[in-house]
């Protein structure tokens, strides 16, 4: 019986904003460009819904002492070249047996290549990110009436009915997550698009998807220059610059 073609991905072991910036978007664009073949993703549990919907097959990332190892651009200490190409090549041969993988692709971290940005081309980014069903579902049950979703840089500085701190939305998300359909970063995603703006940093995980997903920022403290600012806002989303979060709540709600 001829096999079912696929693109495979993976595995991603690098930094999270290397992922969201410059791996997942690329497999979403290729899903795009190719919606009925199957996309089997290879990575983190804690990153699925970076793929979410548009992943037909998502598989379970699992390297040793991984949470207390630095990840560094695409790359993870401690984990050897071929290790890594050993796991690629396992999982490759492992998805060969069902399908006809079109392309295998995955980071070079290779000598001073792990730290290559765009190893896969920025042209065809696509951060049209859109998490599993299930996250959705706890985000309608954990914001309500909320449209401003402030980093926890600020904590309990703000108190205000219509606004949700991170930190809060993480501590409640955590019990009620499963890996089978929703996660920590889903929910934060879908918590984004739901409310009007995000106040937060240039420095933050959390900042750098709201500008992704076209969600306005007033950006508190900003030590960046404009050219890093470019780097990390590749759709020009609007950045409102404020010294002080109070008032730039106040001003922009």
């Amino acid at each position: 019986m001829k096999k079912k073609p696929a693109y495979l991905f993976g595995p991603f072991v690098g930094d999270l904003s290397w992922e969201f910036f410059r791996f997942a978007p690329f497999a979403i664009y290729i899903k795009k460009q190719h919606p009925k073949i199957p996309l089997i993703v290879f990575t983190r549990e804690n990153n699925f819904d970076l793929y979410g919907d548009y992943a037909n097959i998502l598989v379970p990332l699992r390297i040793p002492n991984d949470s207390i190892l630095t990840r560094n651009c695409f790359k993870v200490e401690k984990l050897t070249i071929k290790d890594y190409n050993r796991i690629a090549n396992k999982v490759c041969q492992k998805y060969k047996k069902r399908f006809d993988i079109i392309e295998h692709y995955y980071p070079d971290i290779g000598l001073w290549r792990y730290k290559i940005r765009w190893q896969f081309p920025r042209r065809l980014m696509d951060y049209d990110f859109k998490p599993r069903r299930g996250n959705k579902i706890i985000t309608d049950q954990l914001i309500k009436n909320t449209d401003i979703l402030i980093d926890n840089i600020s904590l309990d500085y703000y108190k205000d009915s219509k606004v949700i701190n991170s930190a809060d939305l993480i501590s409640k998300t955590s019990t009620l997550i499963n890996n089978y359909d929703s996660s920590i970063i889903g929910v934060l995603i879908e918590s984004i698009k739901t409310c009007r703006f995000v106040v937060g940093n240039l420095n933050s995980y959390l900042s750098h998807l709201a500008l992704l997903l076209k969600k306005p920022l007033i950006c508190i403290n900003n030590e960046k220059s404009m050219d890093e600012i470019k780097l990390i806002n590749p759709l020009n989303t609007l950045i409102l610059f404020e010294d002080n979060i109070t008032m730039g709540i106040e001003k922009w709600k």
